[in-house]
């Protein structure tokens, strides 16, 4: 991955060295053995790079090993049991976003779990999404994917890993006047290979995982949902600019099991970086 671009996308995560003295109750002891970061996604996309350079930036800081335990799928329900089925001792973080904290509340009965069961310690990024392709795929522009799910509503596949891109790219659907047949996938390398197998036609996904494939043409990228252009995506247009009012973006932070004892708030501020 660019070094430039990683670099940005970790600016701020440095916050995280609070993390070594706002958990434990005894400061002289912990963190005494090894830490767990629970990431709700699969290995290879945006979420798991993200998830892997804090643990290494954390581990860095805390002088001790960050596991990072990949548990995708119900939409986050699995990592969330992990994370609360772990004692309340500072050892287990979850990495969460608006799926466990907003749509998972408001769009699944019984749920399992209530937000108050999470303390947030920190935000640590803010991510664009963007509108993929396969290679060969007969869209070339957002024009061209806007003609085809205005004419034939749910004849466009559109593929997503979590809730939360799921209501992005409803969202968007209504936005281009049409609905999208929404395709749902644990990862994004099974998002990756259904785009260049020619068996899905559209993807909603983070920027992450996107720039080196895009650099290597082995997908297209049709529009960045953000109000400016990406810069390491300089030459792709916003959705904006394409005449559609839409944007999404996704943040991430950490969050250990309610109870945690000596939890202080002292992190300063949550410190979004953009990647």
């Amino acid at each position: 991955m660019n070094r430039d671009f990683t670099r940005r996308r970790l600016n701020g995560l440095l916050a995280l060295s609070a993390l070594a003295c706002s958990l434990p109750a005894r400061a002289d002891t912990y963190p005494s053995r090894s830490l767990r970061m629970v990431l709700p996604v699969g290995t290879g996309g945006g979420g798991d790079t993200l998830g892997r350079a804090i643990a290494d930036q954390l581990s860095a800081q805390i002088k001790q090993p960050v596991v990072v335990d990949n548990k995708p799928g119900a939409d986050g329900l699995i990592a969330m049991q992990s994370l609360l089925s772990a004692p309340a001792d500072g050892y287990t973080m979850l990495l969460i976003g608006p799926q466990p904290m907003v749509f998972n509340p408001l769009l699944r009965i019984n749920l399992p779990y209530k937000p108050a069961d999470l303390v947030p310690l920190i935000g640590v990024s803010r991510a664009w999404t963007v509108l993929i392709a396969g290679p060969n795929s007969r869209f070339n522009t957002l024009a061209d994917l806007k003609a085809a799910v205005r004419k034939e509503p749910e004849a466009v596949s559109l593929g997503t890993s979590g809730l939360s891109y799921q209501v992005g790219a409803t969202l968007l659907g209504t936005k281009l006047g049409g609905r999208f047949r929404h395709v749902s996938y644990k990862s994004f390398p099974q998002i990756l290979g259904d785009l260049i197998g020619g068996v899905l036609d559209i993807a909603l996904v983070d920027t992450t995982p996107v720039v080196p494939l895009a650099t290597a043409a082995k997908i297209k990228v049709l529009a960045t949902a953000s109000k400016e252009r990406e810069p390491m995506l300089a030459s792709v247009p916003t959705v904006h600019e394409s005449g559609t009012d839409f944007d999404f973006a996704l943040w991430t932070a950490l969050a250990v099991r309610a109870g945690t004892p000596a939890i202080t708030h002292a992190f300063s501020r949550p410190s979004y970086a953009r990647h």
